[in-house]
């Protein structure tokens, strides 16, 4: 890959997180940083995803008790 342009600000908080974090070498905190967000992004995209499970079972479960409900009143009306 090569070498990545980063402003002084971002040197000095690589150089503070690896001895900080006793990471021998800058690409390795780097490596630890990326591991990191992927980590990061992996979690997120699994809480969204069983967001949207939980909203679809919400919704079925809703239409379920609704249907339960409505068999439930037209055989209390027709016993009568």
């Amino acid at each position: 890959m090569g070498a990545i342009a980063v402003s002084k600000k971002e040197e000095q908080q690589i150089e503070r997180l690896q001895k900080e974090l006793r990471i021998p070498t800058k690409a390795g905190v780097l490596r630890a940083a990326l591991k990191t967000l992927e980590q990061h992004t992996a979690e997120v995209r699994l809480r969204e995803e069983i967001r949207a499970s939980v909203l679809r079972c919400a919704a079925a479960d809703k239409r379920e008790h609704q249907e339960l409900a409505q068999a439930a009143v037209s055989r209390d009306t027709s016993d009568a």
